[in-house]
């Protein structure tokens, strides 16, 4: 299987990397990404660096070069619910734009707000970015689906209630719909998992344990696909 695997920074896998002893070769085309092969997997590993619009273009770049069997987003995000622990892994089917719009006349307004978006036009599916191959993961790991949000002020505790009565989201992302648009754009096959770093309505936070459990995450589905 040719697999995409999506990470804001290669640190994110270490420790992925270090038990299976591999050494990602540069590709030739393309210097964020790297490659290498694991159990019966060819992987070419991206690296996004930090913000939506860096995840956008390479993310579009690397299926303009390449078609895959899969591409798969591994992240970090921040609850909206007391419900969902630190640590948690989540499907995220439904990745909306968040905080990007303008104040009109004293009221924020998104891109959807503004008509610059709109929610019957291509890439969306449903009225949204919603992704609808998540049956097939469902066979493997049946993780939790959840509805995401990208936002610009990430981890800011005093927009949750805000974004969580606009939106209907259970967690924010930097950078997920940077992932998710162009894959539906080039109808790549994808799956976008996060893992809960902190929650913002308990104030919990361990990234040293949602690291771990990313890569656990990585092993697991590594060994199942």
């Amino acid at each position: 299987m040719k697999l995409l695997i999506v990470v804001c920074s290669i640190s994110d896998v270490q420790p992925f990397i270090e038990q299976y002893g591999l050494t990602p070769e540069p590709n030739a085309g393309l210097k964020f990404v790297t490659g290498f092969k694991v159990l019966h997997h060819e992987i070419d590993l991206l690296e996004t660096g930090v913000a939506v619009y860096q995840t956008t273009y390479k993310v579009t770049k690397a299926l303009s070069a390449q078609k895959y069997h899969l591409a798969l987003k591994l992240g970090f995000s921040n609850a909206y619910k007391e419900e969902i622990p630190v640590g948690t892994v989540l499907n995220i089917i439904n990745e909306k734009p968040g905080d990007f719009g303008m104040m009109v006349n004293g009221e924020w307004k998104d891109h959807y707000d503004l008509g610059l978006i709109k929610r019957k036009e291509l890439p969306h599916n449903r009225g949204g970015l919603i992704n609808l191959t998540n049956a097939y993961m469902n066979v493997f790991m049946p993780f939790k689906k959840v509805v995401g949000v990208t936002v610009n002020r990430y981890a800011d505790t005093d927009a949750v209630a805000a974004r969580k009565d606009k939106y209907k989201a259970d967690c924010e992302t930097g950078d997920g719909a940077g992932f998710v648009y162009p894959c539906l754009f080039e109808r790549q096959l994808f799956y976008q998992l996060c893992v809960i770093e902190r929650n913002l309505v308990t104030g919990q936070e361990n990234f040293n344990l949602a690291k771990q459990k990313l890569n656990d995450t990585l092993t697991d589905l590594i060994q199942k696909l």
